[in-house]
Parts: structure tokens; C-alpha cells; sequence
């Protein structure tokens, strides 16, 4: 039976079903008011039913048993009031607590991905900037490379130029001598 969930049970009064889902350690009866003492716990979270005392449920891992803050005993986690003191025990303090826990690690692993992603952005960033200094010193020796052709070129059309205005300056020359 420990494996099952137990989901209802019939009330040994009149027979009538007794949803365990919304019930706690003492059940109570809708239909005659019987009230019965379940021997174990029923998880609020999912309805399993636990004859052992656990601390937590072995399907969904919901608190079975919480501490009253008074006087320190063990209550079942659906426990209104404390079965030793009597001082109520409040189910909203246990949510705050559970969803702050939610809140600090769903925040954290937040922050870690957030960690992640940025160092990831900042290897990406700098190879590309890697590659844009790769392709702006090919550019650079490409318009150097240019350059030095067109001042050879240049030279070369001055020499050129030079030579054939000296050509045309003896030949205008010998004519003039003629």
C-alpha cells in the first residue's frame, strides 16, 4: 500500500468517500462528521499517502513535516495547529518560505546564465574584432602595395616623359642648326 495513492478512502461510520487530498492528519467525515485519525500522512501537494513518517514526499518532494516555531515540534505539513502546543501554524509563512527558495535559486541560475551569456558576447566581440584587424591590415598593405605601384608607375611615366622631351629637344636642335 505504500507504493498506491491513496486518493479517498470510505469512512468506517457510514460508508460515505472521504477525499484525502484535502484532508490532514485528522479526517473528518462531510457526510456524519466523523472525525478519524490517519495513521500516517498524506502529501497536500499530490495525495500521496505515506504510512512512514517522511520528511518528504517521495513523488514530488513537498515538505511533509514542519517545525512550530513556539515550541520546535515536528508537525505534518497541512497541520493547522501544532499537535503539542496548540499555537497555529502558519501555511502562508511555509509558501513565503518555499517561494522565496524558489526565488533565490530561479535568481541565481538567472545570474549564472546572464554570467554565461556575457563572457560568451565577450569571446564572440573580440574574435570578431580579430578578424576586423586581420581584414584592416590586409587593406592597409593592399593600399600601401597600390600606392608604391602607382609612385613606380609615375617614376617610370617621368622618365618616360624626360626621354623623349630630350629626344625631341636634340632633334629640334639639329634642326635648327641645319
Amino acid at each position: 500500500m505504500t507504493d498506491e495513492i491513496l486518493i479517498e478512502l470510505a469512512c468506517p461510520s457510514c460508508t460515505h468517500p472521504i477525499n484525502l487530498k484535502d484532508q490532514g492528519q485528522q479526517i473528518v467525515c462531510p457526510a456524519c462528521s466523523s472525525h478519524l485519525l490517519l495513521e500516517g500522512h498524506v502529501c497536500p501537494t499530490c495525495g500521496q499517502y505515506h504510512k512512514e513518517d517522511s520528511g518528504f514526499c517521495r513523488i514530488c518532494g513537498t515538505a511533509m513535516m514542519r517545525s512550530c516555531e513556539r515550541c520546535g515540534t515536528s508537525n505534518w505539513s497541512g497541520a493547522e495547529y501544532c499537535q503539542d502546543c496548540g499555537a497555529a501554524l502558519d501555511i502562508f509563512q511555509l509558501l513565503h518560505l518555499h517561494n522565496q527558495h524558489s526565488t533565490m535559486t530561479r535568481l541565481d541560475e538567472q545570474m549564472r546564465e546572464a554570467e554565461a551569456f556575457k563572457e560568451k558576447e565577450r569571446s564572440d566581440s573580440d574574435r570578431r574584432m580579430a578578424t576586423l584587424l586581420e581584414k584592416e591590415q590586409e587593406r592597409l598593405q593592399g593600399i600601401r602595395e597600390r600606392r608604391e605601384a602607382q609612385k613606380k608607375q609615375d617614376r617610370q611615366l617621368m622618365w618616360t616623359a624626360v626621354f623623349v622631351l630630350s629626344i625631341f629637344v636634340l632633334i629640334v636642335a639639329a634642326f635648327a642648326v641645319l
